[in-house]
């Protein structure tokens, strides 16, 4: 069963103020299935059935690198500046 998981992440910008950023992700650890969506723009980061667990992504959210972790045990979390932001909404799909 495919999940889809959250993430509400804030940039500071140089020029004053704040960007939010949104991604979300639809994953199945079983099959391998995964689909990553940031601010819009769709990833299909999809492995092998059975290999998504204990293997990260690393992706550009602005101007910052960010990791996607997929650990042994619970859920992914995103890593934006060494802050990791578990996600704000997840649910079965």
């Amino acid at each position: 069963m495919a999940k889809k998981y959250e993430w509400e992440v804030k940039e500071a910008l140089e020029e004053g103020g704040e960007k939010t950023h949104t991604v979300s992700l639809v994953c199945s650890m079983l099959t391998g299935k995964a689909v990553i969506t940031i601010d819009g723009d769709e990833f299909d980061i999809s492995v092998k059935p059975f290999s998504l667990r204990d293997t990260n992504q690393v992706f550009r959210l602005g101007e910052e690198a960010a990791v996607i972790d997929f650990p042994k045990k619970g859920d992914p979390t995103v890593t934006v500046g060494g802050e990791v932001i578990a996600p704000t909404f997840s649910f079965a799909k």
